[in-house]
């Protein structure tokens, strides 16, 4: 149930209809990334050929990295705030790995566990955002963690440190610049669960740019105090900020579908427009990343002035829907 209190971009007559459409957007969402091959870099500029388990970290180049395929791959357009890692000849290995991975597959024996929310009793989408600067996000579509992570190159291991003091260990099966093989066993387990994780090979010349990074996720981390409402607008403007550049990000990226599962959001994404839900319709989500419901529904009212005003300035001309809906959301942040 939605109120009728919406942003409206120019030309685009908004109804209840539209609804309907955000929800094909939202399950058609559910299959993006679909299959890869997982090729290994190769030396030299000859054929790419399949790593091994055994040959894992033994043929690369002095420079300790992978080899991309050159101007072969570039990606056309690309802005100039991102890096295409399929252009470059060498790669180093930390940056390689330094990308945001979707974890695609597991195991049939690991499955549910990796992929479905027992509790909600809706599927999860798994990931792990890994950044030059070393900082990580796990799983920022369902149970956000974040920390420390490194490379063991002798132990052929990806180990994660997590803020609380936690660690994760994988052992690394096979790599290519858009492709990981991880194995992961939990504690008593007597098998360890097998990953499958891809990438797009397209990083930001500044981690920080990315929505995924830590820096950009702390309004996620629930208060262990009541806040003030200067403090609340600080977790407001956090929010925004992030789905300012989840937009842009997917645009920088090129995507052709653009998938919200997961993620917590107190508005509603359209193409060509941006509203509100009514209070009870409230993502819990999102509620959690506040000290109490009440601080959420006080944020929840800041967000729902600003846009009631209705004195947002649109693009004359625009050129995407994505690109409004991030430009509308910076003067959203400004207002908080």
């Amino acid at each position: 149930m939605y109120k009728l209190l919406f942003v409206r971009f120019p030309g685009i007559q908004l109804f209840p209809g539209i609804q309907l459409f955000r929800g094909v957007l939202l399950f058609r969402g559910v299959l993006l990334f679909s299959g890869m091959l997982l090729f290994a870099g190769c030396q030299g500029g000859g054929s790419p050929s399949p790593h091994t388990r055994d040959s894992l970290f033994s043929d690369l180049p002095e420079e300790d990295g992978l080899t991309g395929s050159s101007k072969k791959n570039a990606v056309t357009g690309l802005d100039t705030s991102m890096l295409s890692l399929r252009a470059s000849r060498v790669v180093a290995l930390t940056d390689a790995f330094s990308q945001d991975w979707k974890i695609d597959e597991a195991d049939e024996a690991h499955w549910n566990g990796i992929f479905w929310d027992s509790t909600d009793n809706i599927r999860r989408f798994p990931g792990l955002a890994l950044f030059r600067d070393l900082s990580f996000t796990e799983n920022a579509r369902f149970t956000i963690r974040m920390g420390q992570w490194q490379l063991d190159k002798e132990k052929k291991e990806l180990q994660l440190r997590f803020n609380d003091g936690s660690r994760k260990t994988y052992s690394i099966r096979q790599y290519s610049l858009t492709a990981i093989r991880l194995d992961w066993k939990k504690d008593g387990e007597r098998n360890p669960a097998n990953l499958r994780l891809s990438a797009d090979g397209l990083v930001y010349k500044r981690p920080t740019e990315d929505p995924y990074h830590p820096v950009n996720n702390q309004w996620r981390i629930k208060p262990q105090a009541s806040e003030t409402e200067p403090q609340i607008r600080a977790r407001l403007k956090g929010y925004v900020h992030f789905y300012s550049l989840f937009f842009r990000d997917n645009r920088l990226r090129q995507s052709k579908e653009i998938s919200y599962e997961g993620l917590p959001a107190c508005l509603v994404w359209y193409n060509g427009g941006i509203g509100m839900p009514d209070k009870g319709a409230l993502d819990h989500r999102w509620i959690d990343c506040f000290y109490s419901e009440a601080e959420a529904m006080e944020g929840f009212a800041i967000l729902e002035g600003i846009l009631g005003k209705h004195d947002l300035k649109w693009p004359e001309h625009p050129t995407s829907w994505i690109k409004q809906t991030y430009e509308v959301l910076d003067q959203i942040y400004a207002k908080i």
